[in-house]
């Protein structure tokens, strides 16, 4: 295709048109921006196979769906197609390695994914990425990539060649290259804002969204801070054996993508083991709250993590260990056995 000549100014106000007014049942076009600003910043091919776009979105969809539980969708059963497929590949509740790590361990999975991606996850988004609001109507203005409509059933209902793969236009990927990072940030941020509404309270979602790993701090300092005060395994009452105790995320890290010695406990090996990636019962929230109230005029590391808090942190807790369970992650009733 011969693409129209556009000036960079040109293709940013297509963008944030795109970003900022175009209508969104789900982030699909959030994932196909993203999508290309990632790949032209890594590619120089202008040709590109539905099975490639496919692997973005995987990444991108899985490290939301299996990593941070994010809803999608204000009603379960709408759901977008792209986390169906995902869930019934990876159904377990808890997958504690890195995208890097799964993408060596889980290839078939993942091959699985990326084929059922490529058969329903682009009909739609294709054809309607580029449809611009101007007044009340949108019209498809084709300036970022071209592709092919095998078949049209009615306006609103067409149907991609998926053999065919899409072309950018040079120029459209010169100009992601060029504004890669700022752009990044522009989509990013109105990912976020869009799942936001769906994900009250969730921390860190920004960084979430944009797949960054949230680093871990060292947690000998949390250990020294608790260890004068509590001999026992949090959970099962036993003794703590000094080279078998794990300071351990009361609410999972996953969600809450922060180490605050509010959340933590000292526990024992098995019961760090067994409830990994899932929540205890809500009488150990309890006494968690009771915990950091008891004791924060005397762990001054404590007192200074309820502070940032804020004044109604017992709140804030609860609210964070209802989220998570809102989110999918197991709360385990019969810890510990």
């Amino acid at each position: 295709m011969n693409f129209p000549e556009i000036t960079d100014e040109e293709f940013q106000r297509t963008l944030m048109n795109i970003l900022d007014l175009s209508t969104k049942d789900n982030t699909y076009k959030f994932a196909f921006m993203r999508f290309l600003l990632d790949y032209c910043n890594e590619n120089s091919e202008t040709h590109v196979e539905f099975e490639t776009i496919a692997g973005y979105f995987f990444k991108y969809y899985w490290l939301q769906e299996c990593k941070s539980k994010f809803k999608q969708a204000p009603q379960v059963e709408k759901k977008p197609e792209i986390i169906k497929i995902i869930q019934k590949e990876f159904d377990k509740p808890f997958y504690p390695q890195t995208f890097a790590k799964i993408s060596k361990e889980e290839t078939q999975k993942i091959k699985n994914c990326v084929n059922e991606i490529v058969k329903h996850g682009f009909h739609n988004v294709t054809w309607r990425f580029q449809k611009l609001k101007e007044g009340t109507t949108a019209k498809e203005k084709k300036i970022f990539f071209d592709y092919t409509i095998l078949r049209v059933k009615n306006e609103n209902r067409k149907y991609v060649n998926l053999d065919a793969g899409i072309d950018i236009n040079p120029k459209a990927m010169e100009f992601f290259k060029k504004y890669n990072t700022v752009l990044k940030k522009a989509v990013n941020l109105e990912w976020a804002r869009f799942l936001e509404k769906l994900n009250l309270g969730v921390p860190r979602l920004i960084q979430k969204t944009e797949g960054e790993i949230i680093p871990r701090t060292a947690l000998g300092k949390y250990r020294k801070a608790l260890e004068p005060y509590f001999k026992n395994c949090y959970y099962c009452n036993k003794l703590l054996e000094k080279n078998q105790t794990h300071v351990e995320h009361v609410i999972r890290f996953d969600y809450i993508a922060e180490d605050n010695i509010w959340n933590f406990t000292l526990a024992c090996q098995k019961c760090n083991c067994t409830k990994l990636g899932s929540l205890p019962p809500e009488k150990f929230l309890n006494e968690l709250i009771n915990r950091n109230r008891n004791y924060r005029s005397k762990i001054p590391m404590l007192d200074k993590s309820l502070t940032l808090l804020g004044a109604n942190h017992e709140k804030i807790i609860r609210d964070h260990f209802e989220n998570a369970k809102s989110h999918g992650y197991v709360v385990l009733e019969n810890f510990p056995n």
